[in-house]
């Protein structure tokens, strides 16, 4: 780009430099050919005043300048002048005599009309041919020298342009996924907007691509379980026939089998489109949705001496259905969980939030990854951003953290 950047500039030099050129050689010649004409017009009143008092024809004016005030006194070369015109004025190339400049005028003495006729030798008022070829020549250098300069002063200037261009294309190739878009600190401010811009693009897309990775190993994680219970139950009932037996292994599937739907219907709300306004309905949160659900997480927190308390300040209304719900608040209680090896685990509930507050190592231990406990919030997250909620872990006053569900007005 820099190259075809400079060959056209270098056209757009050329073409304007020639043309300047042959302007200022045809004003040069038009400047000198008007300022004689001038000098021989204005000679007139000179030769007509010495005429009147009695001066012979041809009359001197300058060394170069002769007036005649009789065509028979014109020289034998210069008498085909007499056919011009009265008030003819310019310079006359003609292949009998060397170019002059004629005044073709006439006067009035004595009530008798006489004519007058001015002519100046061009030779010696005229730039000289060695003389033009030298202007011509310091012209050309100095258009040639400016030429450089320009053309010079052009690739700096392309390039300066060109480089952050070719920077960011260059690391738009780059398949390094800790590249880091940026351009030259001398660069204009658009390229740094540009880099920036796409430095953020790419912190969405690496964002977008681990949430697609988080929701992929989730989905496989939280449905292998239950179809691993369901396929276990199944094989154990054909090992007993006892009543009681059997009633407990359906029991197991049937509570695996609705595991199962809750998680398929709560990961789908995440790619279904968003319905129209006139058609979301709100529901209300009572206790006894959030007592089933410590109850999935209750083995786990007792396994590690772990207490689950619930205190609810009101009943809000949200949009979320029951499985959303549970797969928000199953994946924060499963965090906090395993963040924590002793105490409470505190559940409150008001009119605009959920909080889940732990007693356990401490944000520093439990923020995101992807791995661990970041693959649960990264799905939590996901879910806010569905239904318009807020989303925030914060430092406990003591130690442990509080994960705050804050609800859409």
């Amino acid at each position: 780009m820099t190259s075809k950047l400079s060959l056209y500039f270098a056209f757009i030099a050329i073409v304007v430099g020639a043309t300047l050129f042959v302007l200022s050689q045809s004003m040069l010649y038009w400047l000198e050919d008007e300022l004689n004409r001038r000098t021989l017009q204005q000679s007139a009143g000179t030769a007509i005043v010495q005429f009147k008092h009695e001066a012979k024809s041809p009359l001197i004016i300058t060394t170069s300048i002769r007036a005649y005030n009789r065509v028979q006194d014109l020289p034998e070369k210069y008498r085909a002048l007499a056919q011009y015109p009265i008030g003819f004025l310019d310079e006359i190339q003609n292949s009998d005599f060397n170019d002059l400049f004629l005044y073709r005028s006439e006067y009035i003495q004595d009530g008798e009309r006489f004519p007058l006729l001015i002519v100046m030798n061009a030779e010696h008022v005229e730039l000289s041919p060695t003389e033009w070829r030298s202007i011509n020549l310091i012209s050309i250098i100095v258009m040639l020298v400016l030429f450089l300069l320009f053309g010079y002063a052009i690739i700096k200037l392309t390039r300066r342009l060109i480089t952050p261009i070719t920077q960011l294309s260059q690391q738009l190739k780059s398949t390094d996924p800790n590249s880091h878009f940026s351009v030259p600190s001398d660069s204009a401010t658009e390229f740094n907007e540009l880099a920036d811009s796409l430095n953020r693009y790419r912190q969405q897309n690496e964002k977008l691509i681990r949430q697609e990775q988080a929701f992929a190993r989730y989905a496989s994680h939280e449905l292998r379980t239950p179809l691993t219970v369901i396929q276990g139950a199944t094989w154990l009932l054909k090992q007993k026939s006892e009543p009681e037996y059997q009633t407990r292994q359906r029991d197991r599937i049937a509570k695996a089998a609705t595991d199962m739907q809750h998680t398929i219907e709560a990961l789908l709300s995440l790619v279904k489109q968003e319905q129209a306004k006139e058609n979301v309905t709100l529901r209300t949160i009572n206790r006894r949705e959030l007592e089933h659900i410590i109850e999935y997480v209750q083995p786990l927190a007792e396994s590690k001496g772990l207490s689950i308390t619930l205190q609810m300040q009101c009943e809000p209304k949200i949009l979320p259905s029951e499985s959303v719900l549970r797969m928000l608040l199953t994946n924060l209680l499963n965090n906090a969980i395993n963040a924590s090896d002793a105490g409470v685990i505190a559940i409150e509930v008001d009119q605009d939030c959920i909080r889940i507050t732990d007693h356990g190592t401490g944000l520093n231990e439990s923020e995101l990854s992807s791995e661990g406990h970041g693959l649960g919030l990264l799905i939590v997250d996901a879910l806010c951003q569905r239904y318009d909620w807020e989303f925030n872990l914060s430092p406990a006053p003591e130690t442990g953290c509080i994960a705050t569900l804050r609800f859409a007005q």
